[in-house]
Parts: C-alpha cells; structure tokens; sequence
C-alpha cells in the first residue's frame, strides 16, 4: 500500500537454504488471494509482527494497518517495539521522507506511521530507507504485464481516485486530477505522458472502455483495483503491482541484513503477510 505526495493521496501499499541467494533469485511468498485477512480487508493483530532472529542477526517486520489517527494504539506498540530492538536501520513504505518532525502526534497526523517511524529514527539518529520500488519502474513495468491504457487507467484509480472518493469532497476532481495526480505524482515520479493521456477525459474514456459503464464518483468499486478480489482483469494488475514492490523489498531487506545486525521494517500488513515466508529465506541465508 503506498502513500502518494498530494494530500488526497493518503492512502494510498520457508524452507532453510544456506546458499546465498543471487541478485535475481525467486523468494517464496503467498498469493495476496490467499493471504490471512477478514472479509473487510482487516489483518490477524495490528501490528502483525514477524520478528526472526540468526545468530547475531535480527529482523522485525511490522505490519500495519495504515492510520493517521494519534489515538490508535498500533503507535504506543511500534514505539515498544522500535525501542526494545534498537535498529541499526530502518524500512519504510511510503517514499523517501526528508522533513524532521519535532513530535510524535505532528507525525502521525501529517504522515501516518512513515512519519511516525521518521519521527523515530530522528530521535536516535538511525537511517530511514524508503522501501518502495521505485514508481516509474513499476508504470513500465505494469505496461509490459498488460498495456499502457491498462497500466494508466490502474495507476490513476488506486493512486488517486479511489483515495479521492475517500477523502474528497466530490468537487474539483477534474482539476486536482490534474494539480495533483499528473503533474504532481505521475510528473514527480518521471513518468511521461502523452499530451491527450493527462486529461480527466481520457481517464474516464478508458474507464467505459475496460468497464463498459460511464465513469462515475459515486460507483466506481475499489474491489476492481483490489489484489485480494477477482472482480475485474485489473484485480490481477493490482497483484502484479504488489508483486512487483514486493520483490523489490525484500531485495532490500536482503542486503540491509547483510550489512547490519538489527533491521526494522514498518510496512502494510497485506505486504508483509504475502512475503513471511520469503523473510524466513531471507534470515536463515544471511551469515
């Protein structure tokens, strides 16, 4: 589950080898079709915790629930478990975070748990990594699964629209489309578009193109973009996205083992449950 720049943008996210994996080798991970959730989306315990120790090696991964709530007791929980580990570093979701905040609540309420986790590693000097493949790699990518007016249309409903039917007043849309999604995240990410592809109109021409309805605010269904439903062909779209972030992570996760001892990663549950067993990989081939 990843959290965009623009402010409507918030929500958007084994078995024991001893060999060391080579840059390109497969990790073992769990379809998000068969990951542990409830019908809502809700994950076995906020935060599900995966802590896994060898020898001197130790990886915690915190799974969450995304929350910019201060009052929600998943923060009091990351703390505890950010202190009593003491990381050497630290992974997010979320992008790469450069503003220091001077208070945990500020934190939260401006950028959930990346800024709480920020807030964290600022306290006790630790590096924070942004743990996110990087977007236009995964736009380019999606585009070779299925195709540009796919790959657009995908990126366009899960980065903004849905997030915008959330938290939007249903007003502007046309234009904060154009503020926020294609000059500020697409634009931002490095990924060009046509001249024609940055309209709310060409948007919604894809939209009836691949849903054979008219695009609507109050209908459009985010079970379609969704990697744990089989409800459209962009349910599939939606897990090769996770796929991807996923197998970048724990490339990530794998090599920051490697040069440290103490690695913390604060990620979405959904994430973190499809790749438990590749994390079990990860710290039994680490030496």
């Amino acid at each position: 589950m990843k959290l965009p720049v623009a402010i409507l943008l918030i929500i958007l996210l084994t078995n024991c080898n001893q060999s060391k994996p080579g840059p390109d080798e497969d990790y073992e991970t769990i379809s998000y079709l068969e990951i542990k959730i409830d019908s809502l989306g809700n994950l076995p315990k906020v935060p599900y915790i995966i802590d896994l120790k060898r020898n001197q090696k130790r990886l915690v991964v915190v799974g969450t629930l995304h929350s910019r709530d201060t009052n929600n007791q998943m923060f009091p929980e990351i703390e505890k478990i950010f202190t009593q580990l003491n990381p050497h570093v630290a992974i997010n979701e979320g992008g790469q975070v450069s503003k220091i905040y001077t208070d945990k609540n500020t934190a939260i309420t401006n950028n959930g748990e990346l800024g709480f986790l920020k807030f964290l590693c600022d306290q006790q000097n630790i590096k924070m990594l942004n743990g996110d493949m990087p977007d236009a790699k995964e736009f380019d990518e999606l585009v070779r699964f299925s195709s540009r007016e796919k790959a657009l249309l995908f990126f366009a409903s899960e980065r903004f629209v849905l997030p915008y039917t959330y938290f939007g007043t249903k007003e502007n849309i046309e234009s904060l489309y154009k503020s926020d999604f294609i000059e500020g995240y697409m634009a931002g990410c490095g990924i060009g578009l046509k001249p024609e592809e940055k309209h709310f109109s060409y948007y919604k021409s894809l939209y009836e193109k691949y849903f054979n309805i008219p695009f609507s605010i109050d209908s459009i269904d985010s079970d379609d973009f969704s990697p744990v439903r089989k409800t459209s062909e962009f349910c599939n779209i939606a897990r090769k996205s996770k796929e991807l972030r996923d197998k970048y992570l724990l490339k990530k996760i794998d090599g920051q083992l490697r040069q440290h001892d103490k690695v913390l990663v604060v990620f979405g549950g959904w994430h973190v449950l499809a790749i438990e067993p590749a994390l079990k990989q990860i710290i039994n081939r680490v030496e």
